[in-house]
């Protein structure tokens, strides 16, 4: 039977020692005689060491370099220890890259990469290392913020790792992992204004907002401002517009687009900057979900700003 690998991943000190050991005190994630291999590439404030095993078969290497990383050191490692789980502590300054998923053996098998975030210090690598955090998130399934308060950004933090990666499941907890509720935030236009003019530098939260909560918007007559992004195949009078949301760099960005219909597209140039006014109208999507489509009431030329791309702040 292949092992599970779970890797975990996160600048250092984001909380990847404190969440392993929290699994191995975890009765119900083992079974009772598995024998577990910890390889660890990092090392913070928190340390690994017996007492954290609760008389479980642990057995722990440390190395400095995740290259070391090979199919050779891997069969290496399992027929000395031969384990029934592997947890991999990834080094916070290396990128986990499709390689080291490629090379890993059939008999090794990648269950789940977690990714950790420091919400103190979230929102400045993201403005200062962008490219960095990027690498430790984008193939993450899980990601887990931690030391998150009440008083902080709820939108900002969901929104920039969205950019990041857009299927991850994301979890928020406290500083000694309680689950932490974030103060309703006010957003930044009056959404029981008789029309909602969505601003440039807002389109990001409204998006994130409206794709939270699509109900809440349904009826609302809002203005939007995006470029004509994609067509619709089969419809003549509607297609998607929106804003790029920049990933890692601007040649990696990732699109947040709405459905826009009651226009007529063949009067529009593909990526051309507009204005949209009209109505929104909450639609039951195919996974059991809802969004929003605009019912267009009106079509103007915009130009394209000086920043064309999304942020969630």
């Amino acid at each position: 039977m292949p092992t599970p690998v779970y890797i975990f991943t996160g600048f250092l000190d984001a909380g990847k020692t404190q969440l392993i050991m929290d699994e191995l005190k975890d009765p119900n994630f083992f079974e009772p005689d598995a024998r577990i291999l910890i390889l660890q590439f990092e090392e913070g404030e928190n340390t690994l060491d017996a007492s954290h095993f609760n008389g479980r078969q642990v057995f722990v290497e440390k190395y400095d370099d995740v290259n070391i990383l090979t199919p050779q050191k891997i069969n290496e490692l399992d027929t000395i220890y031969y384990p029934s789980i592997v947890f991999i502590e990834w080094n916070g300054s290396q990128a986990l890259t499709p390689d080291v998923m490629m090379h890993m053996p059939e008999y090794w098998v990648i269950a789940q990469i977690m990714g950790m975030v420091d919400a103190t210090t979230f929102l400045s690598y993201i403005q200062n290392m962008r490219s960095f955090m990027f690498e430790q998130l984008r193939y993450a399934d899980t990601i887990i913020v931690n030391r998150c308060t009440p008083d902080m950004s709820y939108s900002a933090l969901r929104g920039n790792i969205k950019a990041i990666n857009p299927r991850a499941q994301i979890y928020y907890e406290a500083e000694f992992g309680q689950p932490v509720e974030f103060k309703a935030g006010k957003l930044p236009f009056d959404l029981n204004a008789k029309t909602i003019d969505i601003q440039n530098d807002d389109y990001g939260l409204w998006y994130m907002d409206v794709m939270e909560d699509a109900e809440k918007y349904d009826g609302k007559h809002v203005i939007l401002r995006g470029y004509y992004a994609q067509d619709l195949p089969n419809y003549k009078h509607s297609f998607i517009m929106g804003r790029k949301a920049m990933v890692c760099c601007e040649q990696d960005t990732s699109l947040c687009g709405i459905t826009v219909t009651g226009i007529k597209k063949e009067e529009l140039e593909m990526n051309q900057w507009i204005r949209v006014e009209g109505d929104l109208k909450t639609v039951d999507m195919p996974d059991g979900g809802k969004t929003v489509v605009l019912y267009a009431t009106g079509l103007y030329l915009e130009d394209a700003p000086k920043d064309p791309f999304v942020y969630f702040s």
